[in-house]
């Protein structure tokens, strides 16, 4: 959907594709008068929204448009809970909640029965922690990662409160069912850089260069070309299933763009019972083993 609805000036992002909608900057004047444009919208109620639902589905862009306009604000609340386990400025984690709040506009299903704010939300929530993954850090960071880590963090400010005193790592994961071990591999992810030209003090008091301590693995060019092919293989299987088929099997398995995710967090996403999407699974995995059989 490309006609403009509302937007910010990103401070991070330099994609071309990624501007438009309503300027505003990191100032605080700025993302003020956009909360009062966004504030100024009118929520619609169960009759109104099925029905301008209904013709978004049917390709009208002004439905389209004011379908986005009236979540907006649910936007705005996912991105101050969002801020608190972010890199990224509000302007930054806004904006990319609305371009996954356009991407539910598109893709919305009045028929299933269910409000669109309920499908919007997990769309909003994966581009924001998509770009979290991506912009935050110098490597990306798979979004189940950190919705563990911050649910963690969560938990372990609870205890602490609880308790009055200083909580382990292990004691979190252990109230989590997680091992610790796992935990502790998840917040190294977070571990600051250094510079590959910096220095450091090393053991006997001498500088040491960080370039001279690095190891120098040689890159497996052959590992590498098979994989990119494997890679290719698979999309191609996977592009001759039915477009739902095509949606799951990558989210289930996390190909693409998409994170690992739950059958029953996919069955939220299209409105239907876990089991609903598990026998899509099912379905959808006997296609590919008698494709592949008949190759």
């Amino acid at each position: 959907m490309k006609e403009q609805i509302i937007t910010m000036k990103k401070t991070t992002s330099t994609n071309p594709a990624r501007s438009g909608y309503v300027n505003v900057t990191s100032g605080s004047a700025d993302l003020g008068s956009y909360l009062r444009k966004v504030n100024a919208y009118r929520s619609l109620d169960v009759k109104e929204e099925k029905e301008i639902a209904q013709r978004a589905k049917d390709g009208d862009k002004d439905a389209k448009k004011e379908l986005v306009q009236s979540n907006l604000k649910l936007v705005l609340t996912i991105a101050r809970k969002a801020i608190h386990v972010s890199k990224l400025p509000m302007v930054d984690l806004i904006q990319e909640g609305n371009l996954g709040l356009m991407v539910a506009a598109e893709k919305f299903n009045p028929d299933l029965g269910y409000r669109f704010s309920t499908y919007a939300t997990w769309w909003i929530k994966q581009a924001m922690f998509k770009a979290i993954s991506e912009q935050s850090y110098c490597m990306k960071i798979p979004v189940y990662i950190q919705e563990t880590l911050s649910k963690f963090s969560k938990i372990k400010s609870e205890m602490e409160k609880s308790y009055n005193c200083q909580i382990t790592n292990r004691d979190v994961a252990q109230k989590m069912d997680i091992e610790p071990e796992k935990i502790d591999l998840y917040l190294s992810a977070y571990s600051s850089t250094v510079s590959i030209e910096g220095s450091f003090e090393g053991n006997n008091g001498s500088e040491l260069n960080v370039a001279d301590v690095l190891e120098d693995d040689n890159t497996n060019v052959e590992k590498n070309v098979e994989y990119e092919e494997l890679k290719k293989e698979i999309q191609n299987v996977i592009s001759t299933l039915k477009e739902r088929e095509q949606t799951v099997i990558k989210m289930r398995f996390g190909l693409e763009e998409f994170t690992k995710t739950t059958l029953e967090d996919i069955g939220k996403m299209f409105g239907v019972t876990k089991e609903c999407i598990r026998q899509t699974e099912l379905r959808a995995l006997n296609k590919l083993r008698l494709r592949m059989a008949g190759n």
